[in-house]
């Protein structure tokens, strides 16, 4: 228990955010078919690979059916663009700073780490410096689906004053994988504010854990869907042009949300993942209208 407690994926300070309020899932789905003023914009960072056999469970049915075998496979680091007409700008996780990918050591990542997550093999897109600028206005705080090195690979160009938003647990989540990482993460929080942790309750309708109703006015909702880590949260935005779901890492890849095979080696708890996968999945159905942007593909 004691190497555990040592084993958190960050030791930087958190605290309950106030920012949203509590919701149901039903309260949220009899909104989100309205047209609705946020502007929604996704930026690829950078194209990299991942393997497979963490992407997506090959031992699934499905998956052995398809034959699907292990390999390094295309992926994309995304960061979604919210724009509230009121509130401002916002990130959905961060994308990609160039000076992680052409200086890691220089941002905290250790060998062990570079190697192992293939830094090497990140091709920056657009940097998350070029996106913010690109606003024209300050950024007012970012939406964290996890805390996963490929979703704070944009950290070093967030501004440190900048509020950074959590799921509850996220920071404190406890993995002897993250004896690997936890300097890392500490290093690219350094200096930031305390992150801060949406207070989810339970969901009276059972569709989801819990839904938070961010800006309190029926724009952007926050889902919490555990599995790829304990606080994982997916957004939903609605737009002018229609509902738009950010799954996050319950969906990896394209084939794994078309078929409900939930992430492989990479996820937590496979059982939480595929729950809250296959309830995304299903919100999605019942607004067919509703766009979806997964964790690192496109989807069509």
């Amino acid at each position: 228990m004691a190497a555990l407690s040592a084993c958190t994926q960050t030791s930087h300070p958190s605290k309950p955010s106030a920012l949203g309020k509590p919701i149901s899932s039903a309260g949220m789905e009899a909104l989100i078919d309205q047209p609705g003023p946020i502007e929604l914009k996704t930026v690829v960072g950078a194209d990299w690979i991942a393997d497979l056999s963490g992407l997506l469970n090959l031992n699934d049915p499905k998956a052995v059916q398809a034959g699907f075998k292990d390999h390094e496979e295309p992926i994309k680091v995304y960061t979604h663009v919210v724009r509230h007409p009121t509130q401002g700008f916002f990130l959905v996780d961060t994308g990609v700073s160039k000076r992680l990918v052409e200086d890691p050591a220089s941002v905290g990542i250790g060998w062990v780490l570079r190697k192992f997550a293939k830094i090497q093999r990140m091709q920056v897109r657009q940097d998350t410096l070029s996106v913010i600028k690109s606003e024209g206005v300050p950024l007012k705080g970012v939406f964290m689906t996890h805390l996963h090195l490929d979703h704070i690979s944009g950290m070093p160009d967030v501004p440190k004053d900048v509020p950074i938003y959590t799921g509850p647990g996220e920071p404190e989540y406890s993995s002897f994988v993250h004896m690997a990482v936890q300097g890392t993460e500490d290093s690219l929080l350094e200096g930031r504010p305390a992150l801060r942790e949406f207070q989810f309750t339970k969901d009276p309708d059972g569709k989801f854990e819990g839904v938070i109703d961010v800006f309190g006015d029926g724009s952007l909702f926050a889902i919490q869907t555990p599995g790829h880590t304990p606080g994982h949260v997916s957004y939903l935005a609605r737009t002018p042009t229609g509902p738009v779901l950010l799954t996050g890492d319950t969906a990896h890849t394209r084939w794994g949300w078309e078929n409900d095979v939930e992430p492989g080696t990479y996820t937590d708890n496979r059982d939480s993942e595929r729950k809250s996968l296959l309830a995304l999945k299903a919100l999605s159905e019942r607004h067919p209208k509703m766009v979806v942007k997964l964790g690192h593909q496109p989807l069509g």
